[in-house]
């Protein structure tokens, strides 16, 4: 009997030795992620994401390293989210509206004029049906939204000609990305939609092949749009948020410590995005300006009536689902 509890000790403190063994190996592991984003070196975006980084590296230790990947270098809005979405990248920095290509709900956000104002907007955020949209994306995507804070300033119309009513862009070229809504969009604003990859908008613009593009308001000086189209409209039709996601499976691959650092960073940096974009936008403004952009107010009625068959023929053939709309509508 005394045997019998000795050999059950020894193998007692084996397996604690290994477990140990076991924890410090994984304490002293390292990882690499690779986020890729869309937006040039020097944006807003790209310096929140070198700053999530920053933040990462000092508070893991080295033990987490990510690798920003900005200006589209490894692929297009949609060739980035199927990458992400299969594991062949790990993480994105990637505003909501890429999502909708898969999730059929997030059309809903990305529908002209959907939100009255900011404030709406940010309690949609809050709200349990964008928390049902979240789990829609990790389902159907096995991509996991670490933070959605990233909340930037609303999207814009620039332009080669002004801007004051919607006959001023009937029938021009309007750039859209590989996004079914924007394109709905543009068709019903009067324009003729041309898709054309956010990295070569500028070139696009330059060169006219389009007219016209939008784009959020806090990259206009990033992007320099304004050089090839100096007529910025304060249309202000979507509100934008940028998302920090990371592939579900490789996510499950990180201890909890790294996960709780990852996320913490993610969202912290979400706030240095947020006063990072208005504390910079009004010294980018005088500089465009200076360099011979113009900011226009547009009254935005005339552009939002016509929308409102394409709203109703979105909700009748099942572009959303169907009251959805009404829901958003209904945050106070």
């Amino acid at each position: 009997m005394r045997r019998n509890l000795v050999v059950i000790g020894v193998l007692i403190l084996c397996l604690s030795v290994s477990l140990y063994a076991a924890g410090a190996q994984e304490q002293q592991k390292t990882y690499e992620l690779t986020i890729a984003s869309l937006e040039p070196v020097g944006a807003p975006t790209t310096l929140s994401v070198e700053h999530m980084a920053a933040l990462v590296a000092e508070r893991s230790g080295g033990r987490l390293k990510i690798n920003p990947n900005p200006g589209g270098v490894l692929g297009t809005g949609l060739q980035i989210m199927e990458g992400v979405s299969i594991g062949t990248i790990d993480m994105v920095s990637m505003v909501l509206e890429w999502y909708a290509p898969f999730v059929k709900d997030i059309n809903v956000y990305v529908m002209g004029f959907t939100f009255r104002d900011d404030n709406h907007f940010r309690a949609f955020l809050e709200s349990s049906l964008f928390d049902g949209m979240k789990q829609q994306v990790l389902s159907a995507m096995g991509v996991r939204m670490l933070a959605s804070n990233w909340v930037g300033l609303p999207r814009v119309l620039v332009s080669k000609k002004p801007v004051k009513t919607p006959a001023d862009i009937a029938n021009i070229k309007m750039r859209v990305p590989e996004i079914e809504t924007y394109l709905k969009v543009w068709k019903g604003l009067g324009t003729s939609p041309t898709r054309v990859a956010w990295a070569e908008v500028y070139l696009a613009l330059k060169t006219g092949t389009v007219d016209a593009a939008e784009g959020p308001l806090d990259q206009m000086y990033a992007t320099k749009f304004y050089e090839a189209a100096p007529y910025i409209t304060l249309t202000n039709h979507l509100q934008q948020v940028f998302t920090i996601s990371i592939n579900e499976a490789i996510y499950k691959t990180l201890p909890s410590d790294l996960v709780k650092i990852l996320t913490d960073a993610a969202n912290e940096a979400g706030l240095y995005y947020q006063k990072l974009i208005r504390d910079n936008f009004e010294i980018n403004k005088a500089k465009m300006i200076a360099e011979g952009a113009s900011f226009n107010v547009v009254d935005t009625v005339p552009f939002q009536k016509m929308l409102e068959p394409v709203i109703k023929e979105s909700e009748e053939t099942g572009f959303w689902t169907k009251g959805l709309y009404q829901k958003v509508q209904d945050i106070k």
